[in-house]
């Protein structure tokens, strides 16, 4: 029923955000982050009534105060933590987070899959992230072995800590 909204525009509020996500279903909680002078870090946390109304955010793209914003679906801190995370690049660009989501599936249970987006065309990147819960990710390892959407990806463990 959590969600983590991010990509953000400074001047959305919590009644904003709230009001445009009820379209899809009742929230209960929407809270934008702030740093410590009050200003918005650009993501925010919002809760629905019914898991229900997370997957009917999750089939679309969303505009928001003149920004494309990229909900996810929260991952609770202890799986977060066990997770292993891998970095995948040479995506083709027809490459969506829901299709490489569902390719690494073979692979182990995937905890999350995040295609990076440009916040200005709302384009990938070319580059992502899968993290897998309690798979052995060795055998994916390395470049060139791996073809999604007909493109070669390279594929590493992540070793940073946050990417900016």
């Amino acid at each position: 029923r959590k969600m983590f909204i991010g990509g953000l525009n400074w001047d959305t509020t919590d009644e904003s955000l709230r009001k445009y996500f009820t379209q899809f279903g009742k929230v209960e909680a929407c809270t934008i982050m702030r740093d410590a002078a009050g200003r918005s870090r650009c993501f925010a946390f919002l809760t629905f009534e019914e898991p229900a109304s997370v997957n009917a955010v999750m089939v679309r793209e969303h505009f928001l105060d003149g920004k494309i914003i990229d909900p996810k679906r929260a991952i609770p801190r202890q799986e977060h933590q066990r997770a292993t995370k891998l970095f995948i690049g040479g995506l083709a660009g027809s490459v969506t987070s829901e299709s490489m989501r569902e390719y690494f599936s073979q692979f182990g249970k995937v905890v999350d899959a995040t295609v990076m987006l440009d916040r200005e065309t709302g384009r990938s990147k070319g580059f992502g992230f899968v993290s897998f819960e309690n798979a052995n990710v060795e055998p994916l390892l390395g470049f060139g072995n791996l073809e999604i959407d007909g493109k070669l990806v390279s594929q590493h463990r992540r070793w940073m800590t946050r990417v900016c």
